[in-house]
């Protein structure tokens, strides 16, 4: 297809939704507080409600921008409970149990929202359904019947799995897993995935859903305003440069955030920055503190999509285009349908993605405009799985692109850094849905509260990469 589409300005359909921000409060003066947390996406908010909630600590909370307009607000706005690896690599690196205790934790991350949606008073909507993962061959097949044996092993419940009756490869699935899928009529799989896409025989089932999480912190942070008066202070437009650990002050050790002429001092620092790390963090020394190797972030810039329809049932669908798992970085193709408030009453907003491209050392510009190339290349291959009949070159009525944190090992890394008991971590990874970022939060108050919450897969390593299993630092 020739080239069609001119860079377009970004404009975020989340964004779009959020009530008038009113003025900036940056911070002016030096703050001492408890727990400083830096990032007021959904991860940081997440983790200052359920510090504020299952503590009595004081948290400053600090944003570079505005509440919400970083990752949460440039995303596909997702809840999804799968990893960016398959659950059999975590299995075997880390043991079925720790793996499926982190599946387990992400998926229970529904009821953490239901819980800050109810209590905050929220009215951001929340629509679930089930989803559909399109597969096409047998290896993606295998992987996820692999997958569905650690979920029995680990005590969850396995996820429906269909393959067409005229599957090109159904004779050689493995006979282990005989019983453990269904073979269904080829029309049965155009119907689950909407599209008569003969490529595609197969397809995974599995609880999704959809939400503006920009609008839900905007949203919560203004009930932890109106409820925490004397525990709890906000700061936006505020750029954090150094955060310098055990630094003595008047008052002992204690760490020190600085942004700009401002200093915050507090006895627990949380970082929740998703892929935003221009800031250094040293120890006492001054001395750079750093992770394992394979948790170090890269930023990968997704680029989105989206337009209005005619209302239609929502759905989460998503494409895998690797012929075997892990084979290469060729993203899969998702899209949604969507409530979304319009002019005229409520619509369909159908949205999609696919297209990436890693970060190099420039920073990201969150604002530049979407490349006209990008948008060509959504018409070319996500758009046939997301509405075949719309024809290309036709507008988008929204585009944005958004900066994911993501790590070498593609998994989250949550809780207490191993050296420095201060230190607290909820980011990377946030490549799939926003429920991780909110079992981030919440991991970390029951750490702050003093629980002991037992070792994880998201635990941080030193660079020494210590044995995963070891309990992490005493807050």
């Amino acid at each position: 297809m020739d080239h069609v589409h001119d860079d377009q300005p970004t404009r975020s359909p989340w964004l779009a939704q959020l009530r008038p921000e009113g003025p900036a409060q940056p911070l002016t003066s030096d703050v001492e507080t408890d727990v400083v947390v830096v990032g007021a996406g959904i991860a940081g908010i997440s983790t200052a409600f359920f510090v504020l909630r299952d503590t009595d600590l004081r948290v400053t909370l600090i944003e570079r921008a505005r509440v919400g307009h970083g990752a949460t607000g440039h995303n596909a706005g997702q809840l999804t409970t799968y990893f960016e690896r398959p659950l059999p690599s975590i299995a075997e690196e880390f043991g079925t149990d720790l793996a499926t205790q982190a599946q387990r934790g992400i998926e229970d991350a529904h009821d953490l929202l239901d819980l800050m949606v109810d209590e905050s008073g929220a009215d951001v909507l929340v629509e679930r359904f089930t989803g559909q993962m399109a597969l096409y061959t047998l290896d993606h097949v295998v992987v996820h019947l692999t997958t569905n044996e650690v979920r029995r092993a680990g005590g969850l419940a396995p996820l429906r799995c269909s393959v067409a009756d005229d599957a090109p490869f159904l004779a050689d699935i493995p006979e282990r897993f005989a019983g453990g899928y269904d073979v269904v009529p080829r029309e049965r799989i155009h119907e689950m995935l909407g599209i008569p896409d003969d490529r595609y025989c197969a397809v995974l089932s599995e609880p999704k859903g959809c939400a503006n999480g920009a609008l839900l912190c905007q949203q919560v942070l203004a009930y932890l305003q109106r409820t925490h008066p004397d525990r709890f202070r906000y700061a936006d437009l505020t750029r954090v440069d150094e955060i310098r650990l055990g630094a003595s002050t008047d008052a002992g050790q204690t760490h020190r955030v600085t942004a700009g002429d401002v200093h915050v001092l507090g006895r627990h620092v949380v970082l929740c920055t998703n892929a935003f790390t221009d800031h250094v963090v040293r120890d006492r020394h001054g001395d750079p503190v750093e992770l394992a190797p394979d948790q170090s972030l890269s930023g990968l810039v997704g680029y989105m999509a989206a337009f209005v329809d005619t209302p239609r049932e929502p759905a989460a669908l998503s494409f895998v285009r690797q012929p075997i798992v892990g084979m290469d970085q060729t993203p899969y193709a998702y899209t949604t349908r969507r409530s979304y408030p319009g002019a005229d009453g409520t619509v369909t907003l159908t949205c999609m993605g696919g297209p990436d491209a890693y970060l190099d050392d420039a920073e990201y510009a969150p604002d530049a405009p979407v490349p006209g190339q990008v948008l060509d290349a959504m018409d070319r291959e996500i758009l046939p799985f997301a509405a075949p009949e719309r024809l290309p070159g036709t507008p988008y009525d929204f585009h944005w692109h958004g900066l994911m944190g993501y790590t070498d090992n593609l998994l989250r890394i949550v809780g207490t850094h191993p050296d420095h008991a201060g230190l607290h971590y909820n980011l990377a990874c946030n490549g799939v849905g926003f429920l991780p970022s909110i079992y981030g939060g919440h991991r970390i108050g029951r750490i702050l509260a003093g629980d002991h919450v037992g070792p994880s897969i998201f635990d941080p390593r030193s660079p020494a990469v210590r044995a995963v299993g070891a309990d992490p630092a005493s807050p």
